[in-house]
């Protein structure tokens, strides 16, 4: 009765579900002589009363820490720097635009394009099921980081690469026990081995940016490498990326995906910025004009085509704009990064099925086709990816976004709980990969906390605390719970295997992991996406945002480092 503060109905739920009901009243009773006997002191005054000194000044401590408007993560300061030598804070930024709110549209922007997510709350605070359920996950900051460096260390890396460049592994070895105990639907390969195994570029590029933020650099530099071998691998010429290569470098998926390698360009910057190598910046200029010269559209909506080469894919997709917006921001591109910005805020309410909310992208059956694509589903990372990067400036639409992305998924929203019934059977809360999918998908959860985190420092009490109630909270402790319970994230902690989702499995402990709802799943492998998005939250490293120190300018002499050809 203490732990609930006397909520009967919750008491009822957790204690007595399975008992008679003679039990029952004899238990309610109970608690309701429990709770006369302490009227007018709330538990935690009870609570505080039994506590040692030490504690008392702990709390007193935490305390001071929210009221000051930092926010706490298990007790710690959620604004830490980094102390890797290299790594840069950002944290102060979001509680300086928190004060914001009565400033002009444009400065606020200003202020948004350069401000981390402030993460709010800690376990303790979030009042949910899940909550009850975890433990105090990761309770030193340090060791949460440490778990995500030494994942990213020990992902198998492909390494045929001349320079001595390395991409590290999308998925790493299944867990202990595979994907359940279902016989045959819930097999899980070992250990990825050989040439079907993935390596994508958006998941390196996510992780070099964590790298380069923790201040690990010489690891992100190895992925950055490899990258500038396969950009320039055509006698000198750059090509853009494939979305995924095998463990010898060769194309794995075909896809040349604008969004992926406007990611790839936001690596180059980030290091950049960070090391002040003019070649490294001129690979992620020329990235980011390559894209350009071959995506753009000159009609009504603005933007750039989703797939290369100009023809290929002819849609325009909201999230691949908002990574354009972002990379062109960077380089100080003004009239790239309006196109997508002008895109990005003639997605909301473009399809009449969803009216409040980002539509995912334009038709595409002809070149920069315009028209409404009806009927697709709405991606989570669209509405919470254009938070993180301020690419449309209307706030009134973000905050409609957000209140669609946060509904509970059996409301057509994005908020899911699964219950970990492979690991320790805690019940995990994070966001689906569309309003169609079924599951929890771990890297746009952290994506989420960061964006509403931000939202928050920037809005104040308009902003997402007021929309997202309790459920940041619980989303930022299930990533942390997995952090402690596997030394990763996993891609989905759902059981079954890939042939599971094929034959709609309708076991719902087993049915193949977490369904995108657009034509693939994700299953229950440690994932490199998700664990370095997980460590960029803990960072509060935004990495849509330009880098705090100056990404080297189109006329900075180059230096050393650039590709062979260049010389």
């Amino acid at each position: 009765a203490e732990s609930t503060g006397c909520r009967y109905p919750s008491l009822e739920q957790q204690v007595c579900r399975a008992m008679p009901i003679a039990c029952r009243m004899l238990l309610l009773t109970l608690a309701l002589l429990w709770c006369l006997a302490y009227a007018g002191e709330p538990p935690e005054a009870s609570q505080e009363a039994q506590q040692q000194p030490e504690q008392k000044a702990q709390q007193v401590e935490q305390q001071q820490l929210l009221q000051s408007g930092v926010g706490a993560v298990d007790g710690l300061p959620a604004t830490v720097a980094p102390t890797a030598s290299g790594a840069e804070s950002t944290g102060a930024a979001a509680a300086t635009t928190a004060k914001s709110t009565a400033a002009s549209e444009a400065s606020l922007d200003a202020e948004k394009s350069a401000a981390s997510p402030r993460l709010r709350g800690s376990v303790a605070s979030t009042g949910l099921e899940s909550a009850a359920e975890l433990q105090a996950p990761c309770s030193d900051k340090e060791k949460c980081l440490g778990l995500i460096d030494s994942f990213l260390a020990g992902t198998p890396h492909e390494t045929a690469f001349s320079n001595g460049g390395s991409l590290m592994q999308t998925f790493g070895p299944a867990l202990p026990g595979g994907g359940g105990s279902c016989g045959q639907l819930c097999n899980l390969t070992p250990k990825c081995e050989g040439s079907v195994c993935r390596y994508d570029v958006y998941d390196n590029a996510v992780a070099a940016i964590y790298l380069t933020k923790r201040g690990r650099l010489e690891e992100a530099r190895k992925i950055l490498d490899a990258m500038t071998e396969l950009l320039y691998h055509d006698h000198g010429h750059l090509s853009l990326l494939y979305a995924a290569y095998t463990s010898t470098g060769q194309p794995l998926d075909l896809g040349v995906d604008v969004g992926n390698n406007a990611w790839v360009g936001m690596a180059y910057a980030h290091f950049a910025a960070a090391t002040g190598e003019a070649c490294i910046a001129a690979i992620g200029r020329a990235v980011l004009r390559k894209i350009a010269d071959e995506a753009k559209c000159d009609d009504h909506l603005g933007g750039y085509m989703g797939r290369l080469p100009r023809g290929k894919g002819n849609y325009r997709a909201t999230e691949h704009n908002i990574d354009m917006y972002a990379l062109a921001q960077m380089f100080g591109e003004k009239d790239l990064q309006a196109r997508a910005g002008k895109f990005v805020s003639s997605m909301f309410g473009f399809d009449g099925g969803f009216p409040n909310t980002y539509a995912t992208s334009t038709r595409g059956e002809w070149i920069c086709d315009s028209r409404q694509s009806q009927g697709l589903a709405i991606a989570a990372d669209t509405q919470f990816w254009n938070l993180l990067s301020g690419a449309d400036h209307d706030s009134a639409r973000k905050r409609s976004s957000l209140e669609f992305a946060l509904r509970a998924s059996a409301d057509g929203g994005f908020f899911e709980q699964d219950v970990d019934v492979l690991g320790d059977g805690a019940r995990l809360s994070g966001v689906r990969f569309t309003d169609r999918g079924r599951g929890a998908q771990w890297e746009n959860t952290a994506s989420a906390v960061m964006a509403l985190g931000f939202f928050d420092g920037v809005f104040g009490d308009k902003g997402a605390a007021s929309i997202s109630g309790e459920k940041l909270s619980s989303m930022q402790s299930s990533l942390l719970h997995q952090l402690e319970e596997y030394g990763s994230v996993l891609a989905s902690v759902r059981g079954g295997n890939i042939e599971a989702y094929e034959k709609h499995s309708q076991d719902p402990n087993y049915p193949g992991g977490s369904d995108t709802g657009i034509g693939w799943t994700y299953l229950r492998y440690p994932h490199t996406a998700a664990t370095a998005w997980t460590g960029l939250m803990m960072l509060e490293a935004n990495p849509f945002a330009p880098p705090e120190k100056p990404v080297p300018s189109a006329d900075t002499p180059l230096d050393g480092r650039c590709p062979a050809s260049w010389h």
